[in-house]
Formats: C-alpha cells, sequence, structure tokens
C-alpha cells in the first residue's frame, strides 16, 4: 500500500515537473501580446489583495489613522485591480505604459501601508509575515512596473517562464532522488535480512 502510494506520488512529481517546464518554455517564447493578460493577473492580484485586507482588517489591531490608511488601500487596490482586469479585456487602444503607472503606483502605496501596518503591530502576538510577504511582493511589483513599463509584459512572461522551467526541474530531480533513496533503503533491508 506504502509503496504503490509512493510510487503513484513520484510519478505525480515528475510528470508535474514536465508540465512545468513545458509551459515555463512557452512562456518564455510568447510575444508581447501576452502583455493583456499580465496586466489583468496583476489585477486579480491587486483585487484579491484588497479584498484579503478588508477581511483581516477587522483581526488587526491598528489605530484610527492606520485603520483608515488600509481601508484606502483596500479599496483602492479592488478598484485599480477591477480597472486592470476590464480594462485589456474591453479596449484595444488604451495607452498600456499609462496603466501600467497606475498600477505600479498602487503596487508601490499598497507597500507602504503594508509595512507600516507590520511596523505598527510587531508588538502585536499575530503573525505579520503576510504583511511581509505582500508589502515585498508589491514592492518588487512597483520597481518592476516602474522601472520596465514598455517591456514588463515579456519581462514577465521571461521571469515566470523561467520560475516554471526551475520549478519542473526541481520537482523532477526530487522525484529521481526519493527513487533512489527507496532503492538503497530496500536493498539495505533485504541485506539486512538474509533470510529473505
Amino acid at each position: 500500500m506504502q509503496e504503490t502510494f509512493l510510487k503513484r506520488h513520484l510519478i505525480l512529481s515528475t510528470v508535474l515537473g514536465a508540465f512545468l517546464i513545458i509551459i515555463g518554455i512557452f512562456l518564455m517564447f510568447q510575444q508581447e501580446s501576452f502583455v493583456k493578460i499580465f496586466i489583468s493577473l496583476l489585477g486579480v492580484f491587486l483585487t484579491g489583495s484588497g479584498i484579503s485586507s478588508l477581511i483581516h482588517l477587522k483581526g488587526f489591531n491598528l489605530g484610527s489613522r492606520s485603520r483608515i490608511a488600509t481601508l484606502v488601500k483596500a479599496f483602492l487596490s479592488i478598484g485599480i485591480g477591477l480597472v486592470a482586469i476590464i480594462v485589456p479585456l474591453s479596449a484595444a487602444t488604451i495607452s498600456w505604459t499609462v496603466l501600467l503607472y497606475i498600477v505600479g503606483a498602487q503596487f508601490l502605496f499598497s507597500a507602504l501601508i503594508s509595512f507600516m501596518d507590520a511596523l505598527l503591530m510587531r508588538k502585536a502576538e499575530q503573525s505579520l509575515s503576510p504583511l511581509y510577504t505582500e508589502g515585498v511582493f508589491s514592492l518588487v511589483m512597483a520597481i518592476l512596473l516602474f522601472v520596465f513599463p514598455q517591456q514588463i509584459g515579456s519581462l514577465l512572461l521571461k521571469l515566470f517562464g523561467l520560475l516554471f522551467i526551475v520549478s519542473g526541474i526541481g520537482m523532477i530531480l526530487w522525484s529521481l532522488r526519493i527513487q533512489k533513496i527507496n532503492r538503497e533503503f530496500k536493498e539495505q533491508v533485504v541485506e539486512a535480512d538474509p533470510e529473505n
């Protein structure tokens, strides 16, 4: 039973790893037409981030100013996120650079508020890692959007493609390593039990 489960798990890991590598290679060689998709994905992240901030706001022990700033951040994230989702799907003639700068500004604002909330709550017993994670991710995205607004589509495609390829290779190598360890373990068991 355990042997069958392990075998199935390793086969699934290998197949999933190969699939990730294929997707990664596919993304690496796509053209600028995918900019719309990535702007929409950024919009999905901003909207989700805003909704998450609203949900978690009750649990945060913030002062009135910080609470208002976090509310503003949440509603701006949702609003700009929805615009970033809808506009690329509905309009063909829009200045993508302007939209990317707006999204970048929101990411920067979001990062600042997340770091500020984390600093104000550093003595609280709650885990602050979600705030720091959101802050770091938002800051990195803001920097990328401000520094590379024209190349953001191809840059993001290459970054995501590279991430998928590395993840796929890692999963396949992990699967092969576990298979090797399992084989060596079986050989040691057989040597330790000569009656079998």
